[in-house]
């Protein structure tokens, strides 16, 4: 049994995407794939039991048979932090031990991913470096290419987990950036025993939020659209500049959301004109009836929210990439994407792994 942690340098890097797809593809050519979650970090509660929402998402996403409990032992709450603050939490890796000797039972292989980054769990003894020893896996990394700044980082992680960090896959590559990748990082990077198992590009879909994941997320008040929150936003737009500077970037921009001060209705009707994807209206001012009936006859969503502007764009930044299950048009399209992009005759190779059906 061998046991692939999937893992990166920052947040928000594509880690569950490209666990999905990993084990979408596992499973098609023959193995027996289990998923592992050692700690989540955003807590959700089924049927009476805690566990980490992400975590809950890919449980049903393949409908796994092992005990949601054990694919995700441990969930980080407010409270267990504040614990350990005060004294040390004992208990936590023998926990995770238990768990995934359980889910590791008849496997020939399982998917485990942390939910921030590398670094995560250290205040609780448990960063990714113990977690590699623990769970004895091959570390596979998700990262965005950033030039320089993203091999030096590979490079001095490389010397300290040592043989066990396998490569990285980079996501949401820039297209300028694809070919660099191919010809010249690749190899720079083998060359240091450590592969480059492909590069997804930037996509605009995957980089989209549902608008009720908004209304969710943001706590928002939904002034009118109800029947349009099933639409996708691509892009975000602040709308804090003059009409005529709003308007150039406006028709730039594709399937964008625009955020905006509740009493900016010059921005407001301009957007609605234009057949945004919803407005998200700042500071919790309402909009006037003229804006409402606009709104209705274009069948824009308008969403308006107590925070100021830019509390709501940080947060609406938080949660782009983010899967929801009911977005499965959304997961289908990025498992597809991992599966045409991720090299996995060298994940085989590297493993030393047979296919017991070939893939086409």
């Amino acid at each position: 049994m061998l046991t692939l942690f999937i893992t990166s340098i920052e947040r928000y890097t594509g880690k569950d995407l490209i666990t999905m797809g990993l084990i979408d593809r596992l499973r098609r050519d023959g193995f027996k794939v289990g998923y592992f979650k050692p700690m989540g970090h955003f807590p959700v509660k089924v049927e009476n039991i805690v566990t980490d929402i992400g975590a809950w998402l890919i449980y049903r996403l393949f409908q796994l048979e092992d005990a949601i409990e054990d694919i995700c032992p441990v969930v980080i709450t407010q409270d267990l932090m504040m614990d350990n603050y005060k004294k040390d939490v004992a208990g936590l890796q023998e926990r995770i031990e238990r768990a995934f000797k359980r889910i590791s039972e008849q496997k020939d292989i399982v998917v485990a991913s942390c939910d921030n980054n590398f670094s995560e769990g250290s205040t609780f003894g448990l960063s990714g470096t113990q977690l590699i020893k623990l769970l004895n896996a091959y570390a596979l990394f998700v990262d965005r290419y950033e030039c320089d700044f993203s091999i030096d980082f590979l490079l001095e992680l490389k010397k300290v987990i040592g043989g066990p960090m396998m490569g990285v896959i980079f996501n949401k590559a820039e297209p300028l950036h694809l070919e660099e990748i191919k010809k010249f990082v690749s190899p720079f990077l083998n060359r240091r025993h450590m592969e480059v198992f492909g590069a997804l590009p930037r996509d605009t879909l995957l980089g989209s939020t549902g608008v009720s994941d908004l209304v969710d997320h943001l706590g928002a008040d939904v002034v009118c659209g109800k029947h349009k929150l099933d639409g996708l936003v691509e892009n975000f737009l602040v709308g804090g500049m003059q009409v005529d500077r709003f308007i150039t970037y406006l028709l730039k921009t594709p399937a964008p959301g625009i955020i905006v001060g509740g009493d900016r209705t010059d921005i407001q009707l301009v957007a609605i004109e234009n057949g945004v994807r919803c407005l998200i209206l700042s500071g919790n001012l309402y909009p006037n009836d003229i804006i409402i009936a606009r709104a209705e006859a274009k069948g824009v969503p308008i969403l308006v929210v107590r925070d100021d502007t830019y509390t709501v764009a940080k947060n609406v930044e938080a949660m782009i990439g983010q899967f929801r299950l009911r977005e499965r048009e959304k997961i289908d399209h990025g498992i597809k994407l991992v599966d045409q992009a991720f090299d996995f005759e060298k994940l085989y190779e590297s493993l030393n792994l047979e296919p017991l059906s070939k893939t086409s």
